[in-house]
């Protein structure tokens, strides 16, 4: 269940073999019984202002950069993060860095289903076992005794030395059963426990209404689980191929959304893949309604997930610009896109990169004179005076983004408007999302 948080904090926030207990530190602290549990640490959010970012994690999958290290510290204080800094022997820096990055994505994981745990979960008792543990002290040196004078002490050779010797063969005497492995020393290190490393995967192909699959998980459990929603999607005998097995692969953290969304996706022609938390999809054996509801489905089931192959009202749109098109034309298509941040920031999620490479690449075979503005838009929540730093930001993001993608210098300007321009209801999440939004616009 944790065992990609702990690989992120092992290598992307260099904190190594200190990783497993870093997250099992971290837990305890969302937990600890001094500051009110799970309800206790979500208010130290709450009284830093950030509580609805702390709300957006719970039973969500956050992406990256979600939360800033400034924002950890408001939260916490430095004697949260220094008494995890103090354990695990590093800087409060480090730590500052480490939660930031992994914190969301904890959350997300305590929280399944939205469901707000009472007390730590007992998939996490691995983490936090031996965490509090003291340290045996050394054995005090035994103070040397001075000898007496004369030679009194000699009646005191021959025992000490009969003790001596039979201490040293019980000490060294060798047991009839198990031989224990002399202990490990920085001569010879311990062999380090095997760290799973292989992606989870999974394909999954339609037609006539079978289901063709392969892949590989971590467990039979999980193995299990797939195949008997893919045997009640499609029915029993309509499924062919096999999911193999090994306990080397990580979990698959998409396999309860996966198995969510299997009745929608029965199609004939589809075609997917997971490798990891990158989703490739073919949806080109769809009618065109099809491919839209199908990718409609998994972009709102995987959002946080490197996705291609979405087809969506912008893709088709950009595909069946005429040779010669104009500025008009080309921001009209460009506006059928949703391009997507992480919340609260400039961001933009992975599943937005594919559109906008096709973006680029329409902008990039418009005329030559042609200008964009690049719009940033925001609901009305929150104060309207960041909202228009926001906007500004992700405006900015996108142009750059572009621009990265081959877009030249001068073509794209970006301009915030915070929530000044709404498009829907603001009273309504439906509305709001709608108003949270990058709008493309010809510049004369």
């Amino acid at each position: 269940m944790f065992e990609a948080l702990v690989r992120e904090a092992s290598g992307k926030f260099d904190l190594g073999n200190n990783a497993q207990r870093f997250i099992g530190l971290l837990i305890g602290l969302i937990f600890s019984p001094a500051t009110g549990g799970f309800d206790g640490f979500s208010k130290k959010f709450q009284d830093a202002g950030l509580g609805s970012l702390f709300s957006s994690w719970v039973g969500g999958t956050p992406g990256d950069n979600v939360l800033q290290p400034d924002q950890v510290a408001s939260a916490l204080g430095g004697s949260g993060l220094g008494g995890i800094a103090s354990k695990l022997g590093v800087p409060p820096a480090l730590v500052n860095i480490a939660i930031a990055g992994v914190l969301p994505k904890l959350i997300g994981l305590l929280t399944p289903g939205g469901h707000i745990p009472t007390s730590i979960p007992p998939e996490a008792s691995s983490l936090l076992a031996g965490l509090d543990e003291p340290r045996r002290p050394s054995p005090a040196p035994v103070a040397p005794v001075p000898p007496r004078s004369g030679l009194g002490w000699l009646k005191w050779v021959i025992p000490l030395a009969i003790i001596l010797a039979l201490g040293y063969c019980m000490l060294n005497r060798k047991p009839h059963t198990v031989e224990t492995p002399p202990p490990a020393t920085s001569a010879t290190p311990a062999p380090a426990a095997p760290v799973a490393q292989a992606n989870p995967r999974f394909t999954l192909e339609t037609r006539d209404g079978k289901a063709n699959v392969g892949g590989q998980l971590a467990s039979d459990a999980e193995r299990t689980r797939l195949m008997d929603a893919l045997n009640t999607t499609f029915g029993a005998g309509n499924v062919a191929g096999d999911i193999s097995v090994d306990p080397a692969t990580l979990p698959a953290g998409w396999l309860d959304k996966l198995i969510a969304a299997l009745p929608d996706l029965k199609a004939d022609g589809l075609k997917l893949g997971f490798d990891g938390d990158r989703l490739s999809l073919d949806t080109s054996g769809l009618s065109e309604d099809q491919r839209f509801a199908a990718s409609e489905r998994l972009r709102a089931a995987f959002g946080g997930f490197e996705i291609s192959g979405l087809w969506d009202r912008a893709a088709a749109a950009l595909a069946s610009l005429k040779p010669g098109y104009g500025a008009d034309d080309l921001v009209k298509a460009l506006n059928l896109s949703r391009i997507y941040f992480d919340t609260g920031s400039a961001t933009i999620t992975r599943d937005s990169q594919e559109i906008l490479g096709k973006a680029a690449e329409a902008i990039r075979a418009a005329p030559a004179n042609t200008r964009i503005e690049v719009g940033g838009h925001t609901d009305n929540t929150g104060d309207a005076a960041a909202n228009v730093t926001l906007s500004q930001q992700r405006a900015e993001a996108v142009v750059a983004r572009l621009g990265e993608l081959g877009v030249a210098p001068g073509v794209l300007t970006a301009k915030g408007y915070g929530q000044e321009k709404p498009i829907a209801d603001n009273a309504t999440e439906e509305g709001r999302a709608s108003n949270r939004r990058i709008e493309f616009s010809v510049t004369r």
